[in-house]
């Protein structure tokens, strides 16, 4: 027979009553309830490609129906929040990729083949770990530079480049991802 140790709940520790979930959940508010209607009404107008006005309808209906299936969860409405600025967001790191291709093709085809690698350590405070995750990703998609690790809230970052180096520590890339997702964090 063995024993199992249940660590002490925190208010018991403190000596106060514990807190109990009343099961009530918090009141959405309407404007994400409208935001998730008009992003399911907008994303099937998009998709069916029809208008006539028996299809308008049930497409009314069938967003109004999710979005109010859906109006506890704040991920999907933070989604939608986030998808114009993500859009703006990949055309830029569309770019960046270009340029660092652009770069470690240089540095391949120099005689003197000029890489001087080095790890740097990007330092973030983003609330999200949906930032932080897309600033490695974002690191990770641009040519010369790897995240290599995730310490907490720091990156570890190789590039094959000192410049490359100085470039992720400017922290053009995190203040972008940051914006992207509403966290000031970078």
């Amino acid at each position: 027979m063995s024993t199992v140790y249940h660590a002490p709940l925190p208010s018991a520790i403190e000596g106060r009553e514990p807190e109990y979930n009343t099961g009530r959940m918090s009141r959405p508010r309407a404007s994400r309830l409208l935001l998730v209607f008009a992003g399911c009404l907008v994303f099937w107008v998009i998709l069916s490609g029809h208008v006539a006005p028996l299809d308008v309808v049930l497409a009314v209906a069938a967003s109004a129906a999710v979005a109010w299936v859906n109006r506890r969860d704040e991920a999907l409405s933070d989604l939608l929040a986030w998808t114009p600025r993500m859009l703006g967001y990949a055309p830029w790191l569309l770019r960046e990729i270009w340029i660092a291709n652009i770069q470690v093709v240089r540095l391949v085809l120099d005689p003197r083949l000029p890489i001087d690698p080095v790890v740097v350590r990007l330092p973030t405070r983003y609330t999200s770990d949906l930032a932080r995750t897309t600033l490695a990703n974002s690191i990770t998609l641009t040519p010369g530079t790897v995240t290599i690790d995730v310490e907490d809230e720091t990156l570890v970052v190789h590039a094959i480049t000192r410049a490359g180096g100085g470039d992720v520590l400017g922290g053009g890339m995190a203040r972008r991802v940051g914006r992207v997702f509403g966290d000031p964090g970078a």
